[in-house]
């Protein structure tokens, strides 16, 4: 028997000096923060012994293998957030006040990687995995119940006694972390702006934009906002290399796609693949690039200026949904995610570039209504309603256009006056 094993073995008969509880909680700790760091299939069993400070053995007594491991971990940050949240619930005498507690939780599991690290590594392995992705979304959504009886408490103080669907509850957790910009490698916000953007999440899901419109708006800047790049013009060999990398890319993912293959059906040497981009590396950051800018429509619909006119804003959100939840997009948004922690300034870019002309257009409409403040945060988020947070990205497929219609409807509703509107 080696040391560490002989370690082992005392501690498990020393129960009363190291309960086991205590002892499988530090190793779910070690293993959650390994995954998140590195994603499902780069971290090993190997890798979490050691840096748990135990023996394989002592994993495989507790875990049949690496993927209950790693259920078992996100389960543990699932736990840490239901128990604030019940917390929140139990404590808060004014709805409004418990709302804005609850955007908090959601956004702080989410910037240290709670309960919500489950869905970058859900994206991160929906193309090749949909059924682990599907059954990660749904461990999340259960989590969700105190803030669906949260939303319901505000409905009955507004006259409205309907129950709240759980949807309703995942979609303010979408608003609470501006869908995937957090799966995406935007930096975390200041504890002091996080509990701004909390309070005018709260407000924008409970009352929509006239609330904010009547009460005016805080300063804080949107955590999301990235420059956007612009197409770089190429050679034809060039812009058809840059296509076949980003066909391989998102079918292989990176670290499966090959340079060789690439190089082969583009009819490109390695020679002129690292002269222009370098490595594997410099040429996923332009061929993501290149895929989001085609992402991007030449024309987009009109919004009447000055007028809240329902009908053009869901005409318009329906042909938003089009363009971000297509198959590409989904696919684009996918590969991001999982490079994200690589190559966050990649992620980033594909977030802002295909999100641009969309909420520029929103953010001028918004001005004419005469809302102030972060005008791209309300674009953004009307986004995130639009295409259902990250529940198409962690899984799920294109939206049909009888869906694109029902979300559209749905998500207007929520920002022109609050989801106390759908019930």
């Amino acid at each position: 028997m080696g040391q560490q094993d002989q370690r082992d073995t005392e501690a498990d008969e020393q129960g009363r000096a190291e309960p086991m509880s205590q002892r499988v909680r530090h190793l779910l700790a070690v293993a959650r923060a390994a995954f998140v760091a590195r994603g499902l299939d780069a971290v090993s069993i190997d890798a979490i012994a050691r840096a748990g400070g135990v023996s394989k053995e002592t994993i495989y007594r507790h875990f049949a293998d690496k993927e209950a491991l790693f259920r078992a971990a996100l389960e543990a940050a699932g736990e840490e957030f239901t128990a604030r949240a019940e917390a929140v619930h139990r404590a808060a005498a004014d709805p409004r006040i418990e709302l804005a507690e609850l955007a908090r939780a959601i956004l702080d599991s989410a910037q240290d990687q709670g309960m919500f690290s489950a869905l970058w590594i859900a994206a991160s392995v929906a193309q090749r995995m949909p059924d682990l992705a599907t059954s990660l979304q749904e461990g999340q959504w259960r989590r969700m119940e105190p803030v669906r009886h949260a939303l319901e408490d505000y409905a009955r103080r507004q006259g409205v006694t309907r129950p709240v669907p759980l949807d309703m509850a995942l979609d303010f957790g979408s608003l609470a972390v501006e869908g995937p910009a957090v799966l995406m490698g935007f930096p975390s916000p200041p504890p002091a702006d996080r509990q701004l953007i909390s309070e005018r999440v709260a407000r924008l899901f409970s009352q929509g934009i006239t609330g904010a419109i009547a009460t005016g708006e805080d300063a804080v800047s949107g955590d999301a906002d990235a420059p956007v790049d612009r197409p770089v013009a190429a050679p034809h060999h060039i812009r058809t290399l840059l296509d076949v990398a980003g066909r391989h890319f998102l079918d292989q993912g990176y670290e499966g796609a090959s340079l060789d293959l690439i190089g082969a059906e583009a009819r490109v040497g390695r020679g002129t693949l690292y002269r222009h981009f370098g490595s594997k590396a410099g040429l996923f950051a332009a061929a993501v690039r290149q895929r989001a800018h085609e992402l991007v429509p030449a024309t987009l619909p009109t919004l009447p200026q000055a007028v809240p006119d329902c009908v053009a804003l869901v005409h318009f959100v329906e042909e938003a949904i089009g363009s971000l939840a297509s198959e590409s997009s989904i696919q684009l948004h996918r590969i991001a995610i999982s490079q994200s922690r690589r190559d966050g300034e990649s992620a980033r870019a594909v977030f802002a570039i295909v999100r641009a002309p969309w909420v520029a257009a929103l953010s001028d409409w918004l001005a004419s209504l005469g809302l102030r403040g972060d005008l791209s945060w309300y674009g953004r988020e009307l986004l995130v309603l639009a295409i259902r947070g990250n529940r198409l990205f962690a899984g799920g497929g294109p939206v049909s256009p009888a869906d694109r219609r029902l979300f559209a409807r749905r998500a207007v509703t929520i920002f022109l006056d609050g989801f106390v509107g759908l019930l």
